[in-house]
């Protein structure tokens, strides 16, 4: 495995591949950074490549479809950490040069892979909350501005899979807004509503100029909000990722005196599912695409699902703050 990118999250894969104990070598375009990594360096991003079976792209986000389509020609199959691409047009891109190659290639949808959230979709799969009405989530708080990107693509992405990915559907219509409180150029706080199919509505709240409420676990210094809520018919469920929390309300609401309707749920529930930290969850991110590396089956979190629906939704919200209308999922090529 060649591990291409040093920096803060990448040093967060390099724990999850000792986990593994997998074999890597490492490359950044500051040779400092690889240096102290301690593993094995290659002296250029070619070299790595051509002693390597696949890659790990953990480099900044406007270089991601130059790197991963440098991997993906050399002949390995790819992990691209989220964002897979700035635009779904990058996205679509990557995902016909993976095919053309026959390559394996797997985005880094962390939450995915975090046990709460792979314990709720199952739920919702399962039907115990039954025809869900709202989902909400937050991705927010008091860290710095990366400059590499704003909210949209450094926070709102996450949630942009994740609930479509608990619900089981993907929106048709998307509506948002967005602000530049720093004045830098770019988006540090956005809001997103979105409307499915089926008639539920979600919200993404990001930014980074926000209240936070708890230390974040990957960024020193930076206070968070990671949480997520899903409403259904039959159940209520919270959770605070940030705090390892998963809440659980089962029952709905019925008819009353006098046309009131009163909340019939049972007492607050607290499902059992282990806590996982940032190197636990990228390690079952790394072991699945091993998997799909060695089986040649496609990952779940593919280019399509994973970077060309997300980027779909992104693209409309910045359509949507820029012209201040309602976007439809359609008008995104």
């Amino acid at each position: 495995m060649l591990l291409i990118g040093c920096g803060a999250f990448g040093r967060v894969h390099l724990a999850a591949l000792r986990r593994l104990g997998l074999p890597v070598t490492v490359f950044d375009t500051d040779p400092a950074l690889a240096a102290a990594t301690g593993e094995t360096v290659a002296p250029s991003l070619e070299a790595g490549l051509a002693a390597c079976e696949a890659a790990i792209v953990v480099t900044p986000v406007p270089t991601h479809r130059a790197v991963a389509e440098t991997v993906l020609r050399a002949g390995c199959d790819l992990f691209l950490e989220k964002p897979a691409t700035e635009t779904v047009a990058d996205a679509e891109a990557l995902a016909c040069l993976a095919a053309e190659h026959g390559r394996m290639a797997q985005v880094g949808l962390y939450f995915r892979f975090h046990p709460k959230a792979a314990a709720l979709r199952r739920m919702v799969a399962g039907g115990e909350f039954g025809r869900l009405h709202y989902l909400a989530a937050r991705f927010s708080g008091l860290k710095r501005a990366r400059g590499d990107s704003g909210a949209l693509l450094n926070d709102a992405v996450h949630f942009a899979d994740l609930l479509p990915w608990i619900a089981g559907e993907a929106p048709i219509r998307v509506f948002a807004t967005t602000a530049d409180p720093l004045g830098r150029g770019r988006e540090d706080l956005a809001v997103i509503q979105m409307m499915f199919p089926s008639g539920c509505t979600a919200l993404i709240e990001a930014g980074c100029v926000l209240p936070g409420r708890w230390p974040d676990a990957v960024v020193p210094g930076a206070e968070t909000r990671k949480e997520i809520v899903v409403a259904g018919r039959d159940a209520l469920a919270e959770i605070d990722f940030a705090a390892e929390t998963f809440a659980l309300r089962r029952g709905m609401h019925a008819p009353a005196a006098h046309g009131a309707w009163l909340p019939q749920h049972g007492a607050r529930e607290e499902p059992s599912i282990p806590a996982a930290d940032p190197v636990d969850v990228v390690a079952a991110e790394l072991a699945a695409f091993v998997e799909a590396v060695q089986t040649r089956r496609a990952p779940e979190a593919d280019l399509r699902s994973g970077a060309v629906a997300p980027a779909r939704i992104l693209d409309a919200a910045r359509i949507s703050a820029a012209e201040a209308r309602v976007v439809a999922l359609e008008e995104i090529a």
